[in-house]
């Protein structure tokens, strides 16, 4: 750090560090007097004392290689060793121990060792030689480095070893309060076995209240050890709640009464650490006073003005608002299982990309995942009430489900938006264009305000309706009324491949939209009559043009009515592909070189899984290349057309489709497909207003004009 810009409370600006030199925009001058730099005092106050608005860090160089090692020790002594001899000789650039907590599956040995090497190719090879010996040196044993590049890159993967969360979290409420601090490296022999006995010692308490071990997690510097201790309780416990407590008191005071120093102070632990200091809280204290009186800066967090308030927890909320009637009430417990990690809105592995479409857009935390749910417990917890701006910040959303994906927890994120969007509609909140698109669905059976009746005046072949088939065509709402093209494709792609089906004459809205604007009941009646429809047509099969509808017959029809959907629904590229796998169709080749890119619909990516059938299609035809965007499959961001956001929140459309469109644009591809209706009219009309010499392509509709059907298969 050299140096940063900070705004005190009163408003004033107060430059640090070398920036000091020139604070009032002067030349640089000579500092001819000795004196504290107060850039450690602001980076070191968590926000208390001043606000950070700029800071100047120094530039290194990007290492050319990354090479990783996992290795294995039986013995604590030697695990520490191990790291010890790796410290002196400065050969790992990252070390990482996993002294307690989940083990990685399938590795033996009690202690493990992550190291992560970033250098020039040469030196880095050289680098990860000396680790090696050093380790193995010390009886260590080495393991599949993938563990650590999943460590190192995907950061769920980060405390649950090698595992995905939901063999650890599963649907517990845990709460994680963590006591973090700095210690010396040899000292990690005479902790981490204490630590260990106080667990042991307890365990009849820790196992009546539900207490688990999050992690013994340490990250080493070039001389010491920051030693991470996580445990876990059920907050919405009252009584685990007190004894979650009680146990984070216990380990602070066992570990910094010997070993440890703080690292990071915050709200957690600030009670059993900050009169400790003596002199330096003092000073700390006459700080706060005198730069912000009135300690509106963080209050709290560092005990600065009293003691950090603990909150309500949920069992109490429970007994206060046993008669709300809200549909919040119903994930009440999922708000709790939030661990405001920040994971939501981060991909920082892929590099400095936006997860979330509307945060991208958006001002306050408020527009994120973590954000939205801090909203709903405050809402469950009586402290807020819903409002027009709860409203704004919930129905902003484009549903496109990647903080859902993304979740350290997999917590249903999605599913509490929906009891905040049905408790909204409830309160007359739901935004006038969503609205206005329900009432029509209602009316007239489709949200584009057009007449029922005009539905199939563009189909040609008319016998295709109500007849009794096995396989049905769903149209959907997009297809059927603003992107006829694609329906017309799917419909001629179909009778290519010889399939025989129908599509229902009555066909109406799948019931999205109603579901978008809270209107569970006449989303429930809607899906009900489409069943029937197609129930009464023998269909075993219902095959979608548009993922939405997909989406919302496999996924939400048997969660909202309670019974599983009696045909099988899938989209038209998923038949594609295993027409293709089972070698009844190929396709016409392209140009050579013809560099293509595809967009996976948020819908049928991360809602439906289905990433491979369309890249197995493209993969098919000849000719054709794929470069795939940085943000892709589970990881790919959202055009920002879902859930009608664009009707009431036209800025965030445009603002996510522009960063897609930009993202697909450096590719250098000339095409630009996907799966979707909606992306596509959405990346259409970005390309109408950059003029940008990317095509916008449907691949069905590429399918249907390269596709060819073999007389007979091989």
């Amino acid at each position: 750090m050299i140096s940063l810009d900070v705004v005190l409370p009163d408003g004033t600006i107060l430059h640090t560090g070398s920036a000091a030199n020139d604070a009032a925009g002067n030349l640089p001058i000579e500092r001819g007097a000795n004196g504290p730099d107060l850039a450690g005092l602001f980076i070191g106050s968590c926000g208390t004392l001043g606000i950070i608005t700029r800071a100047a860090l120094r530039i290194r160089r990007i290492p050319e290689v990354e090479r990783f090692l996992f290795y294995a020790f039986d013995r604590l002594e030697n695990a520490v060793d191990a790291v010890s001899a790796m410290q002196r000789a400065g050969s790992a650039t990252f070390l990482i121990g996993l002294f307690g907590g989940p083990k990685p599956t399938g590795v033996e040995g009690s202690y493990f060792l992550h190291i992560i090497i970033r250098d020039g190719r040469g030196r880095a090879e050289e680098r990860l030689r000396l680790c090696q010996t050093l380790c193995e040196t010390f009886n260590g044993r080495p393991q599949d480095a993938e563990y650590t590049r999943l460590y190192w890159t995907e950061h769920m993967y980060s405390w649950l070893r090698s595992t995905g969360p939901g063999t650890y979290y599963g649907s517990r409420p845990y709460y994680c309060p963590e006591v973090a601090g700095f210690i010396p490296t040899q000292a990690l022999k005479q902790a981490i076995p204490q630590l260990n006995r106080y667990i042991q010692e307890t365990k009849e308490d820790w196992d009546r209240h539900g207490m688990r071990v999050k992690g013994f997690d340490v990250y080493f510097s070039r001389s010491a050890a920051f030693l991470w201790v996580d445990t876990l309780y059920n907050e919405s416990d009252p009584e685990a709640h007190r004894y979650g407590l009680k146990v984070r008191s216990d380990i602070a005071e066992l570990l910094f009464s010997q070993w440890m120093s703080p690292g990071g102070i915050v709200a957690g632990i600030a009670p059993f650490i900050m009169e400790k200091l003596g002199s330096s809280f003092a000073l700390m204290q006459t700080l706060k006073d005198s730069l912000d009186p009135k300690h509106l800066l963080n209050p709290g967090v560092l005990m600065l003005g009293g003691k950090p308030p603990q909150g309500r927890i949920l069992g109490r909320v429970e007994r206060d608002h046993a008669a709300s009637g809200l549909a919040l009430d119903r994930v009440a417990m999922l708000t709790y299982q939030c661990l405001r990690c920040g994971f939501c809105f981060d991909l920082s592995w892929l590099g400095p990309y936006h997860m979330c479409p509307s945060y991208l857009s958006g001002t306050y935390e408020t527009h994120s995942a973590r954000g939205r749910i801090a909203l709903a417990r405050a809402i469950l917890e009586g402290e807020i009430g819903y409002d027009e701006s709860v409203a704004e910040r919930v129905f902003s959303c484009t549903q496109c489900g990647s903080c859902g994906e993304h979740c350290f927890k997999y917590i249903d994120i999605p599913g509490i938006y929906q009891a905040m969007r049905e408790d909204l509609a409830g309160q007359g909140l739901t935004p006038p264009g969503l609205k206005g698109a329900a009432a029509s669905v209602v009316a007239q059976q489709n949200p584009y305000q057009k007449p029922s009746a005009d539905r199939y005046q563009w189909l040609k072949d008319k016998s295709l309706l109500d007849k009794q088939a096995k396989v049905a065509l769903f149209v959907g709402c997009t297809p059927a009324y603003t992107r006829r093209s694609s329906a017309q494709d799917g419909i001629d792609l179909l009778q290519k491949m010889g399939v025989d089906f129908t599509i229902a004459s009555t066909e109406g809205c799948c019931g999205y939209p109603l579901l978008a604007a809270g209107m569970v009941e006449q989303a429930a009646a809607a899906m009900t009559e489409n069943i029937e429809r197609y129930v009464r047509l023998g269909v075993e099969q219902l095959v979608f043009v548009c993922p939405g509808c997909c989406e919302t017959f496999q996924k939400k029809v048997p969660q909202l009515l309670g019974r599983p959907l009696p045909f099988r629904a899938l989209h038209l590229v998923e038949l594609v592909a295993q027409e293709l796998d089972a070698g009844r169709i190929e396709f016409a080749g392209m140009p050579p070189g013809s560099m293509l890119t595809y967009h996976d619909p948020c819908t049928l990516g991360r809602a439906l899984g289905v990433y491979q059938a369309p890249r197995s299609i493209l993969a098919a035809i000849p000719g054709s290349q794929v470069i795939e965007m940085p943000r892709h499959g589970r990881d790919s961001f959202c055009c920002g057309a879902g859930s009608f956001v664009r009707y009431d929140f036209p800025r965030l459309t445009q603002d996510a489709g522009l960063e897609r469109w930009k993202e697909a644009v450096k590719t250098g591809a000339s095409q630009l497909l996907t799966s979707c209706p909606g992306c596509l009219t959405q990346f259409q009309q970005i390309r109408a207003q950059t003029r940008d010499a990317l095509e916008v392509v449907d691949l069905v509709g590429l399918v249907n004009r390269l596709i060819r059907v073999r007389e007979s298969v091989p």
